[in-house]
């Protein structure tokens, strides 16, 4: 148990009110329209007062009416998305769709074949769309009339936004919905009280690594006590710290205070210390290196190549037919496109030189892979703490903290091509369907290969979200073909077996 003593009633009560706090996507204010193409829509009409926090209750008016004929529309992202938002340019023009580039002065955003730019300045909204879980979400709707509906969120798209209550599905369409707020969970509210925590604020802090032991984050705990007690020694958090590392031994040594309750008790389950759960992510030359091996020249991404590398290349390989002997020819390769001085790197097996080549953006499979499987049920699904992202993950381990990071999801994409059980690869590449991948994502009784019976899963896919399973099958269908071995010194994490072994050698397709 945490020590009893209670911070001053006004920073306890400044505490409280950051505790409380909630994600809301920012609005860009401005005067008028940027550049656009096409995709208007009604006037905008913004909500006449400040929405509602998701943990307010909802006004208490009727949901809107259901449009029967609506569904989401599952569209695939451009190249090079970063995020969806919904651009409100002016009262007569609106734009939803992805941003595939940003600066400081302009934003460009596409959907379809339609690519739209605006200056930040000019516009004026930018409402940010929520990527729901499949399984959907507890949140908050704000109406364009200054209402709100509380419901499980089931798809904020650029043209509706979907939810229930009660089993009702409703559909809103986005000239009537304004903005959708999910309920945050630990992470983001953790990081949110962080950021708006002051150095000196010693009363703050130590009802923050109170309530991180409340919460039984145990890890975080520990660093954020031995943080305060370095800068100001005080007997209260050296109390708390004490508490903290017994119940942390304790936590360790008995397996029930780790795994999955059966109770249903709505006590939360303890976080396990990341110092006991694997922590070698990719770093940036390695996740470079990747998508390096993962360019598609039918759908290439941006690349550059310097000219020191266009000079080594030349040096290296001058004896090959492929480079021109004479010095015009060979001075023309300054100037051309970096993607064709990469495939006639790959043409010469110029391994040595793939490190120098900069993928820019994300190749169109790893793209399909962030926002069609890791991003939409891998990680919220399979690498939680009660499944395989805790101490009781077993011979399988995802990576779930900054779930949302290069090297969290590109070394979650190594994990699943590297591993493989009872001779089954959790990525089969000649039979997608028969992937465990995808298998152990199914309910037991109509999968091949079903997951193990264990206390507390539940199938990924079924009847209502079947897309995600189409998804996952194009996915791996689109990974290139013959497959390479990323030249990646790597070895999936195991908390219940050794180590897989070392990675073979480069095969001879790239």
């Amino acid at each position: 148990m945490p020590c009893p003593r209670t911070p001053t009633v006004a920073a306890l009560a400044a505490t409280m009110a950051l505790l409380a706090i909630t994600c809301a996507p920012c609005h860009g204010q401005g005067s008028t329209a940027g550049r656009s193409t096409d995709q208007t829509a009604p006037a905008p009409t913004p909500p006449p007062s400040t929405p509602s926090t998701p943990g307010a209750p909802a006004a208490d008016v009727p949901p809107p009416p259901t449009i029967e004929q609506h569904e989401p529309t599952i569209e695939q992202p451009p190249e090079g998305a970063i995020r969806r938002v919904h651009v409100v340019e002016s009262r007569s023009r609106e734009f939803g769709g992805w941003v595939i580039a940003d600066d400081d002065t302009t934003f460009t955003m596409q959907r379809g074949s339609t690519v739209v730019t605006f200056e930040h300045g000019r516009v004026l909204n930018v409402i940010e769309l929520v990527d729901v879980p499949a399984s959907g979400a507890t949140g908050l709707i704000t109406m364009r009339d200054g209402t709100s509906v509380r419901a499980h969120i089931l798809d904020d798209g650029f043209d509706a936004v979907v939810y229930s209550i009660a089993g009702i599905r409703t559909v809103v369409p986005r000239d009537r919905a304004w903005q959708v707020t999910l309920d945050i969970g630990f992470d983001e509210r953790y990081r949110k009280l962080k950021a708006a925590l002051r150095d000196d604020d010693v009363d703050g802090r130590l009802a923050m690594c109170r309530w991180l032991f409340e919460q039984r984050a145990y890890d975080e705990a520990l660093a954020e006590t031995r943080a305060l007690i370095a800068t100001r020694p005080i007997d209260e958090a050296k109390r708390l710290l004490a508490a903290i590392e017994a119940q942390v031994a304790v936590f360790r040594s008995s397996p029930s205070n780790h795994s999955a309750s059966s109770s249903g008790s709505a006590t939360p389950s303890p976080r396990a210390p990341s110092s006991a759960l694997p922590d070698r992510l990719l770093t940036p030359s390695e996740i470079n290196l990747i998508r390096v091996y993962e360019i598609d020249f039918n759908r290439p991404p941006k690349v550059t190549v310097s000219a020191d590398t266009i000079k080594e290349l030349i040096a290296s390989h001058a004896s090959s037919d492929l480079i021109p002997e004479s010095e015009a020819g060979r001075t023309r390769l300054f100037t051309q496109d970096s993607i064709e001085l990469v495939k006639l790197m790959f043409d010469l097996r110029a391994r040595d030189l793939y490190d120098r080549i900069q993928v820019d953006t994300e190749p169109h499979a790893l793209n399909m892979f962030r926002t069609k499987v890791h991003n939409a049920w891998l990680l919220g699904n399979c690498a939680t703490s009660r499944c395989h992202g805790g101490l009781d993950a077993g011979e399988f381990f995802l990576h779930a903290r900054n779930g949302n990071s290069d090297a969290v999801r590109y070394t979650n994409l190594l994990i699943l091509l590297e591993s493989s059980f009872d001779g089954r690869p959790m990525v089969d590449f000649d039979q997608p369907h028969d992937s465990l991948l995808v298998q152990h994502a199914l309910p037991r009784s109509s999968a091949r290969f079903p997951h193990p019976d264990v206390p507390g899963w539940k199938p990924v896919f079924d009847r209502s979200n079947e897309r995600l399973m189409a998804d996952c099958e194009r996915w791996i269908a689109t990974m290139h073909r013959p497959r390479p071995q990323y030249p990646v010194d790597f070895d999936p994490p195991s908390l219940g077996s050794p180590d897989a072994g070392d990675l073979k050698d480069v095969p001879e397709s790239r």
